[in-house]
């Protein structure tokens, strides 16, 4: 178990909820979950992320796109583990997330370890352990 702080941002809530839950098995950390990317871009924004050991986001959302989510943290904290979560994974999209700085992806709907893997290899590799 990992004492991380985790940022998730996803506008549909049982996806969100679902993702807190398997968090949950991962770390004794704060999960900070946010439907609302507005919202989600200015905690990403803030003096708060010095303590944020990953982000998990979506990638379509209304009003903030999860690729503006991502260049947002990558001015703010640029080694920051970014993982971006889609359901329309096309190979424009994959480009245009790497280019930005994305460290990983997984494609809605995902498995349960599919989920716990990427996101303890994340955290580990961000540890360097």
């Amino acid at each position: 178990m990992y004492d991380s702080n985790i940022v998730v941002i996803d506008d549909d809530t049982i996806t969100l909820e679902l993702v807190q839950i398997i968090l949950e098995e991962v770390t004794s950390g704060k999960i900070y979950v946010f439907s609302d990317s507005k919202q989600a871009l200015d905690y990403v924004q803030s003096d708060s992320m010095d303590q944020i050991s990953l982000v998990i986001c979506d990638w379509l959302m209304p009003d903030v796109s999860g690729l503006d989510i991502l260049a947002a943290l990558r001015k703010s904290k640029p080694h920051c583990p970014f993982l971006m979560l889609t359901g329309n994974a096309t190979k424009q999209l994959v480009v245009d997330s790497m280019r930005l700085g994305a460290t990983d992806f997984i494609v809605k709907p995902f498995l349960t370890n599919d989920l716990l893997n990427k996101v303890e290899r994340l955290i580990r590799d961000a540890d360097g352990e």
